[in-house]
């Protein structure tokens, strides 16, 4: 079967809403006269590797139209530089300081063992401070690579054909003066329009709306597919991008592909455009889009929409505003006294538990860092409980505070809702007893906490990760948010926007925003326990706060239970 013959099941879709050409000829304008001088070319991508597919990435840009200025294999990329040629860190830095560079394309093998974490990390602040997108084809991975990856500002890709959509769309259309506006979606069928606006709406871009102007989806209007018609789309305000599709085929197709150029160089909004005949050596692809520094050229309506999606993160990162949480130097200290009381405590037979704080240690330690939580005493005798309750105010919790406890309410040594005098006296002696019963010796006493009503329950905490160092995971669900693999991990330090774009990516979100809850107070709470990651990270093994009580806007977060394990020395 020849390759024009052979089509994806997506090309099939648009194919059914293809209007014959004959119908659209004479409503084509003629092809926009070409220019004595050569075109400028466009800025070319730099290609590194660290496995053995160099060869694959540089026929799959020849293929595509995509200029490759150079290339560079590093081996093995490790920490050390084992490999025959420099480290991928070395590699990146200097083409991010090359000239006539646009965007940098790098396959990497086994990214979680052969590429060291931190020579990651400092490439993509190189090529972030050099403003040269890095788009990253890898194997392997996991939650936390991810998220240095996107905190990095670094655009992960699943194929050889994303790698160079993606990262030929960044080096086309650099960073605007200001945040792009929604991706305005046009074809010259009404099918095809509709077909990628869903795909682009589905990714999360911000879509302009079928009703924003009469020519939506060129194909819908009576006049819609003329060269007037894409000049106005790509001239009028408000877009960040405009993404054609062409479905057309013959001398129609290649006309319009002409006025899209055209348009391009018109007009200041970036233009991609799909070219959906399955084909692909049709003159209107090869010799115009594919030769036309304005134009982004895609052969899939998937493909432009995960470039455009690169594209609007590649902004968002862009414009971020760092903002870390303010670095208060006696909270470090006296979170440092607060460890250091810590080591004692409870001996049970779990020789472990000894590395690890009581509830009332972790309380302290996160009010040490302006996170509130209940007001709370701790007591070490039912007549000094009864008195502690009446002071808070009924109704009460009460836990045991024993060092080294991963959870009190897990080891059933929570007691809630106590409305009485009485109540306390008989639950002080209830946990105390099953205190001992769970193979515990002394305890820091009994915590006499107050209820917190209402809110949605969510967790923070600190993980430390054996290549990057402390990160930071929020989830919904209180305890069970890990368990249900709803969370969201970032590398510190991050900043402000990064904060607040780990709750955006919480599956769970909308329990939080249909409750009204207060955002902005979880997120400052995320930026303050990273500050104790970043204080604390030689001595914290492990931090959570599960459950965090959300409450409504504006009434901030409180933590209702809070536990620490310390590195083993």
């Amino acid at each position: 079967m020849p390759a024009t013959s052979v089509m994806t099941s997506e090309q099939s879709k648009v194919a059914r809403h293809r209007p014959a050409p004959e119908a659209h000829r004479h409503r084509i304008p003629p092809r926009p006269p070409q220019s004595a001088e050569p075109a400028p070319a466009a800025p070319a991508l730099a290609l590194v590797t660290t496995g053995a597919h160099t060869g694959c990435p540089l026929v799959t840009a020849e293929e595509l139209g995509v200029r490759v200025a150079g290339s560079v294999h590093c081996g093995s990329g490790g920490p050390a530089g084992t490999g025959t040629g420099p480290t991928f860190a070395e590699a990146v830095e200097a083409f991010a300081q090359a000239d006539g560079v646009g965007a940098i394309a790098a396959c990497v093998d086994a990214i979680g063992t052969d590429l060291d974490g931190r020579a990651l990390i400092r490439a993509a602040e190189a090529a972030a401070s050099a403003a040269r997108p890095l788009v990253v084809l890898a194997t392997g991975g996991d939650r936390v690579i991810d998220a240095v990856l996107r905190q990095s500002g670094v655009v992960r890709v699943d194929g050889f054909d994303q790698l160079l959509d993606c990262a030929a769309t960044l080096a086309r259309f650099p960073r605007p003066a200001q945040r792009p506006g929604p991706v305005r979606i046009a074809a010259d069928s009404g099918g095809a329009a509709a077909l990628l606006a869903d795909l682009a709406g589905r990714a999360g871009l911000p879509v302009e709306a079928a009703d924003a102007g009469a020519d939506f989806g060129a194909g819908s209007g009576a006049d819609s597919g003329t060269g007037a018609d894409i000049a106005e789309l790509a001239a009028r305000p408000g877009a960040g991008m405009l993404l054609y599709a062409v479905t057309e085929t013959g001398a129609a197709a290649e006309w319009t592909a002409a006025a899209l150029v055209e348009a391009a160089r018109a007009s200041s909004t970036p233009i991609g455009a799909i070219w959906c005949s399955s084909g692909g050596t049709e003159t209107g692809y090869r010799l115009i889009l594919q030769r036309s520094p304005e134009i982004a050229a895609f052969r899939t309506l998937t493909n432009a929409v995960v470039a455009a999606k690169a594209y609007y993160d590649h902004c968002d990162f862009r414009f971020r505003i760092p903002a870390l949480v303010e670095d208060n130097a006696m909270a470090g200290v006296k979170a440092r006294q607060i460890l250091a009381s810590g080591s004692g405590g409870a001996r049970k037979k779990d020789p472990a538990a000894g590395k690890g704080l009581s509830e009332s240690q972790t309380h302290q330690l996160l009010r040490a860092y302006g996170i509130r939580t209940p007001r709370e005493q701790l007591v070490t005798s039912a007549a000094w409980a009864v008195r502690a309750a009446a002071t808070i105010g009924y109704p009460v919790v009460m836990k045991a505070s024993v060092a080294g406890l991963p959870s009190a309410s897990s080891a059933g040594l929570t007691r809630a809702a106590i409305t009485s005098a009485s109540q306390v006296r008989e639950n002080f002696k209830d946990l105390m007893d099953s205190a001992g019963r769970q193979g515990f010796g002394t305890l820091d006493g009994v915590l006499i906490g107050q209820q917190i009503t209402g809110g949605v329950d969510t967790m923070v905490g600190i993980r430390r990760d054996d290549r990057f160092g402390p990160a930071v995971v929020v989830g919904v669900g209180g305890a069970y948010a890990e368990t249900l693999g709803d969370v969201a991990i970032r590398v510190a330090p991050f900043d402000a926007h990064q904060s607040r774009r780990m709750l955006d990516e919480l599956h769970c979100l909308p329990l939080l925003t249909t409750a009204g809850a207060d955002l902005e107070a979880l997120a400052d709470t995320v930026l303050r326990v990273q500050r104790m990651a970043l204080d604390l990270g030689d001595v914290l093994e492990t931090f959570d706060i599960a459950p965090l009580r959300v409450l409504g806007r504006g009434g901030g977060t409180v933590a209702l239970d809070a536990s620490a394990t310390l590195i083993r020395r």
